[in-house]
């Protein structure tokens, strides 16, 4: 074998190796790897944005960059395969993809959590084992006899069909996760669903593994077999009696929110490399130590972030694609023949769809999403990857049918997950065909309120909203609050319902003396709880839940809680903060969220914009005991709060949405409430259909004003020509004191915005035109803001400003409602 220099300084050895004396620097290893990973990298993100519009996941992309640069393509020409991949390089090239993908497989481990498939119920165990069953006898029956004599490029070993059969029949967890993520589905049901059975089959893969090792060793002789378990029990002994004892002790020596210390990290990456020594030394190899190695790591913060911390980038940005590309350039499809393997692979495919789709309905799962469900399972990646290049340098496989298997593998792939991902749309579930809104409550109904809290700084003005919104025993209010925690360390998404201690001692102050030690949702728990417990029985009842989850797919939480729990607002926090030293913090996560609640949402949506700085604002109140007095009729005394509260009416459905939702707040006894209807100046034309809906909500609401003693209302006009006198109306709530303003989200209908085209200017378009306006931050003024947008009837209605607004009630006079009626339609067409 020639020699290869790692790396060569012309400057001391005077060899020539740059372009001015002649030479090529690619001739020494090091700057050769660096010209093939930025080839392979380029290329392969290139792809990836071009197949993303044919929801393609990353792995295709990836194996197709290394078949384009490959002898499929590029390295058909001699001068580009000596240039860029002569053989001398490829030991090297392999040696950094192997290393790096040793830890992207134990990052996965580390965010496995093993326990979801027994959480997920019966569902996901039995869809996993029925494909895999299924897929099982039918790749066996194409393998049996003398079916696959003619591949002339593969052992006829029983134990290499067999583990061959099983690789074709598994669905991994590291294949379907990576995929689901990209899609934005990892907290879908079908998501969920799919993880768990991936996981089943993922444990069946692992004995598989054992026993092809021990089936293995026992050819050579029984002793070495008996070696070959002891080996691997020795294994399994060391990780979980020493490795995880040690995982656990550095967890609880870390401070609740401090990072891990370094020293404690580069132990166990060091330790990775010493588990797949071993592992290739008793013949698992070391893909499968690291794996049980990463799976004895407890997920999430603080330890498992902080590795995936230190992994993430480099090695799965980086390596990850490097070994799919390496995979690429090892196939040839120009040497690929056709024969009876592609007939076992389609036979698996088969076997997988049939048997997942068969348990899906037979567990009611509804049939399109059965099918969807089934296509994701046929998804094949890197454990299939791993386990052809296995086979072919063990030389059980040659070239020819190593190409066949990956060119298959990746067209199947290809062709299921956007069939799939096309076929299944988790909205679907949350098409509620009732009206769910603050509006169409019933007289006897209480609200039921799902508020989302991204972290501590939500919580004061969460609360004043919650206590402005007038919750007693006639009028109560349902909490539900959802904790929104971005997933990290951890690859499944996790739900988590909390168990509440309500008990007298804790009725007021602190539920635990060692309050200090509590962590960050602890303590926005009990501040919810206190709020409950202050109230008179039956007039508060929370219950609370956490998340965790990435931003992309967290709306499908938020939503399934509302559907489950039927509520009739959402209420979410703007995703910019205002802070204290002036200025604004952007979350774009949180952002990414509220936009995609916006669209599906199946109920109404309030975005809540906190400006809490200074001795202003809806949340500059201190909460104080709300004592029920005898003078007040049984009424809550409200005492320590105070607030004035507005809504700018324009029309719309929207409006109609803000304007009854302060209808309840002007019940609070602390409360002083105003509706300013804005209405355009003569010679400006509008719908005079939305303005007659527009005038019996108006009217309802004075009438209702005019008759109850206890509500604080009153009802201004301004006539408006133009967006700059709105403006100046806007601006002239500051000098009124007002420490709330509610607004609708969407004026299609009102004539002097849509004249001007104000939403093409708009920072958040999602917010609507008056909504962006008091939002943003240019806006400076003291009072914080509540914009709403009502629940879609039957997905008629667009998420985004400008869609349509139609009112379902009819043009008939009705009566005027009772004194505890909540809604201001005269029609009850659409109550529940």
């Amino acid at each position: 074998m020639d020699k290869v220099d790692c790396y060569v300084v012309p400057q001391t050895t005077g060899t020539s190796r740059n372009i001015f004396q002649g030479g090529s620097p690619l001739s020494s290893s090091l700057p050769l790897l660096g010209v093939q990973l930025v080839l392979i990298v380029s290329v392969t993100r290139v792809l990836y944005f071009v197949f993303k519009p044919l929801k393609q996941p990353r792995v295709v992309s990836e194996i197709m960059g290394g078949i384009i640069l490959g002898p499929s393509l590029l390295c058909r020409y001699e001068g580009f395969k000596q240039l860029v991949f002569p053989a001398r390089g490829e030991p090297v090239l392999n040696t950094v993809a192997t290393f790096g993908l040793m830890y992207v497989i134990f990052l996965i481990g580390v965010r496995m959590d093993p326990m979801q498939a027994v959480r997920s119920g019966k569902k996901g165990v039995t869809i996993g084992l029925s494909g895999f069953l299924l897929a099982l006898a039918l790749t066996a029956a194409g393998c049996s006899g003398d079916a696959l004599s003619e591949e002339e490029d593969m052992s006829m070993r029983f134990t290499f069909l067999f583990a061959l059969t099983a690789t074709l029949s598994v669905t991994s967890f590291a294949v379907l996760s990576p995929i689901l993520s990209e899609l934005s589905l990892l907290n879908s049901d079908l998501g969920r669903i799919a993880m768990s059975a991936s996981m089943t089959t993922d444990g069946i893969a692992w004995l598989i593994m054992v026993g092809y090792v021990l089936a293995e060793a026992y050819l050579v002789s029984p002793a070495t077999s008996l070696w070959a378990f002891i080996s691997v029990a020795a294994l399994v002994a060391f990780i979980l009696l020493v490795v995880r004892p040690i995982a656990l002790l550095v967890i609880e020596r870390t401070p609740a929110g401090s990072p891990v210390d370094e020293a404690y990290v580069f132990f166990f990456l060091l330790i990775v490399l010493l588990v797949g020594l071993y592992s290739d030394i008793i013949g698992t190899n070391s893909f499968h130590g690291a794996l049980m190695l990463g799976l004895a790591i407890p997920d999430g913060p603080p330890l498992g972030t902080a590795l995936g911390e230190k992994i993430e980038a480099m090695v799965t940005g980086l390596i990850l694609p490097l070994y799919y590309t390496m995979t690429g350039l090892s196939t040839d499809m120009w040497e690929v023949h056709w024969g009876r393997l592609q007939l076992v692979l389609l036979l698996g495919w088969f076997g997988k769809f049939a048997g997942v789709l068969a348990s899906s309905l037979l567990l009611e799962i509804p049939a399109l999403d059965a099918v969807s469900l089934s296509l994701f399972m046929n998804s094949k990646g890197i454990v299939e990857v791993i386990t052809f290049s296995f086979f072919l340098t063990n030389k059980l496989i040659d070239k020819h049918m190593f190409s066949a298997l990956v060119f298959s593998s990746v067209a199947l792939t290809a062709v299921s997950v956007p069939v799939a991902s096309l076929l299944y749309d988790p909205a679907r579930r949350y098409a509620v065909y009732k009206r769910r809104t603050v509006q169409h409550l019933k007289a006897d109904a209480d609200l039921r309120i799902l508020a989302c809290i991204h972290d501590e700084s939500h919580v004061q003005g969460t609360l004043s909203l919650l206590e402005a919104s007038y919750a007693t025993p006639n009028t109560p209010v349902a909490l539900c609050l959802l904790q929104l925690v971005e997933i990290a360390g951890r690859s499944a998404p996790v739900f988590i319902p909390h168990k509440l201690r309500r008990s007298a001692s804790s009725r007021i102050g602190p539920t635990s003396s060692a309050n200090a030690q509590s962590t960050d949702s602890d303590r926005i728990i009990n501040a919810f709880l206190q709020y409950e417990q202050r109230h008179p029985e039956g007039a508060v009842s929370m219950q609370s839940f956490t998340t965790i989850s990435p931003y992309s797919s967290m709306h499908d939480e938020v939503c399934r809680l509302a559907v489950d729990k039927r509520t009739s607002l959402i209420l979410l926090h703007y995703h910019k903060r205002h802070m204290l030293a002036g200025g604004m913090r952007a979350a774009m996560g949180l952002r990414v969220v509220n936009r995609k609640v916006l669209e599906v949402a199946p109920c109404s949506v309030g975005v809540f914009v906190d400006r809490n700085a200074g001795s202003v604002g809806l949340s500059a109140f201190i909460m104080q005991d709300h004592s029920v007095s005898s003078s007040s009729g049984g009424r809550p005394s409200g005492l320590g709060f105070h607030a004035a509260v507005a809504a700018l009416f324009f029309g719309g459905g929207d409006d109609r949405e803000a304007l009854a939702y302060v209808t309840r707040m002007a019940r609070h006894p602390g409360s002083k409430a105003a509706v300013i209807r804005f209405l355009p100046t003569r010679g400006i034309k509008d719908d005079p259909a939305d303005r007659r809906v527009d005038n019996k909500a108006i009217e309802e609401v004075k009438s209702l004003s005019a008759r109850s003693k206890y509500m604080n209302l009153q009802v201004q006009e301004e006539l408006v020509g133009d967006m700059e006198k709105i403006v100046e109306v806007l601006r002239g709530l500051d000098k009124a004191g007002y420490d709330l303003v509610i607004v609708g989200m969407r004026h299609r209908w009102y004539p002097v915005m849509s004249a001007n085209g104000l939403s093409d200017w708009s920072e958040c378009p999602e917010l609507g035109v008056i909504g962006d306006l008091l939002a943003s931050s240019d806006f400076d003024t003291p009072y914080s803001v509540l914009i709403m947008k009502q629940q879609d009837q039957g997905g008629l209605n667009a998420a985004v400003p400008g869609a349509q607004d139609v009112w379902h009630g009819d043009d008939g006079a009705g009566a005027p409602a009772p004194e505890r009626t909540m809604t201001t339609a005269v029609s009850s067409r659409y109550r529940q």
